[in-house]
């Protein structure tokens, strides 16, 4: 017979817990604010990479040349003046070596090729990016390479930060594996300057290389979000959080009742405010990504809420006579198992995203690994316990009113018995 746990014994510490940490958290989020992202905060987001040059190309022939850097090989697109096209395509395993892809690429018509680094290197290590996917001309387009050697170009976030400081409130968050040397650079925008982006961008390359060589900087892209897309965003994801409060409301009021209802949704709005905490704990970047993690949550969270919901309810039905607390413990213990396992395999999932993934990938995954323990939690002790505390409340009321119910028969009673004469005095009235 498999033991019953009294999960309503620990109900005064888990409730006063969670609210001690959703505190806090909203206290936080007044005082040290979200770290926004680009899509709730208007600005410009570049993706750079420091890395050294391999070689120099231009074009001086007829009509155009398209110049575009993938995983496995260099393309070459020429567009005659008639309108004609042709493609030349150079593999990495045909020309192994920056030489042998210098060499190759001058096979094009019209094409120059001024190798800067070491001949020998490994051409599968040659970069693209947004800057690289472009017609070429004769002022030479630059073709970056990984580093190799440990300490080229390894710039600390600090040394970066500092570099950046005139262009005010500026977020810069590594991207990736250390050796990519690879960083975010948010500017924000204060709304004032409609060339925003355009200027941003010209000066940031500008700054960027004074300080470490402009050909050492390769941005790899930039995104930009003005003020008003950015407020229509953040109002668009508070809408559709509230929303599925409320569908969840609706939906669980017609499945169980009004008290199931309500503490469905106090148990998702607690993941959501506790994820909410250790986001501004953490300083982690809010973005889309993030609102995705919180609503993946909260489906996972009320799914878990209803199954354990059904079972209580099964519990009450099979057992009326018996109280609610103790169809309420007998019913989650009988689901821990359930739990567990569907927890456990979700979280091995998280775990293996976050080991394996980085950027906003690695923050989702992050996200998600704390949301499970949450929303497990949640199911349990924020959910379990409300509808515990109104049936509490109404038991006491009940008895409140039988009470009340029982001295007011007791009164009436005793009324009417003094209404009575007296045996002896009826008696002596007859007489």
């Amino acid at each position: 017979m498999t033991r019953v746990i009294n999960f309503d014994k620990t109900f005064k510490y888990t409730v006063p817990l969670s609210l001690v940490i959703i505190v806090a958290g909203l206290i936080a989020s007044q005082v040290l604010g979200l770290n926004n992202g680009v899509d709730f905060q208007a600005g410009l987001n570049t993706s750079i990479q420091f890395a050294p040059p391999s070689m120099r190309v231009s074009f001086a022939g007829e009509g155009t040349m398209r110049l575009s850097v993938t995983k496995t090989e260099v393309d070459l697109i020429s567009q005659a003046p008639s309108g004609q096209s042709k493609a030349f395509l150079f593999t990495y395993d045909k020309y192994p070596t920056l030489q042998a892809m210098a060499e190759a690429l001058k096979t094009a018509p019209g094409v120059q090729v001024e190798l800067v680094a070491k001949g020998d290197i490994a051409s599968n290590l040659i970069l693209g990016a947004s800057q690289t996917d472009a017609s070429l001309t004769q002022a030479a387009t630059v073709l970056h390479v990984r580093a190799q050697d440990a300490t080229t170009l390894m710039i600390p976030v600090e040394a970066l930060r500092s570099t950046m400081k005139v262009f005010g409130n500026v977020s810069i968050q590594r991207a990736g594996d250390v050796n990519n040397r690879e960083f975010v650079i948010r500017v924000e925008d204060s709304g004032k300057d409609p060339t925003f982006a355009t200027t941003i961008h010209q000066k940031l390359g500008q700054t960027l290389g004074q300080a470490y060589g402009a050909d050492n900087v390769l941005v790899n892209s930039s995104t930009f979000v003005g003020a008003r897309f950015s407020k229509n965003l953040a109002d668009q994801a508070v809408w559709m959080t509230l929303m599925t409060f409320l569908v969840i409301l609706v939906y669980c009021s017609f499945r169980f009742k009004l008290n199931y209802a309500i503490g469905a949704v106090l148990s998702v709005v607690h993941d959501a405010l506790v994820l909410v905490a250790f986001i501004v704990f953490t300083r982690m970047e809010f973005n889309t990504a993030i609102i995705a993690a919180i609503l993946t949550i909260v489906g996972y969270s009320i799914n878990d809420t209803i199954v354990i919901y059904d079972r209580i309810r099964e519990k009450v039905k099979l057992n009326p006579s018996s109280h609610f607390q103790e169809n309420m413990n007998r019913g989650v213990t009988e689901t821990l198992g359930r739990t567990f396992i569907t927890s456990g395999t979700v979280l091995l999932s998280a775990i293996a995203l976050y080991i394996f993934t980085t950027g906003s990938m690695k923050d989702f995954s992050l996200c998600i690994i704390v949301g499970v323990i949450t929303g497990t939690y949640s199911s349990v002790f924020i959910a379990s316990a409300f509808v515990d505390m109104w049936n509490t409340f109404e038991e006491k009321g009940l008895k409140k009113k039988q009470d009340l119910s029982a001295k007011s028969a007791a009164a009436a009673k005793a009324a009417l018995e003094a209404a009575k004469p007296a045996k002896g005095g009826r008696k002596a009235l007859e007489s």
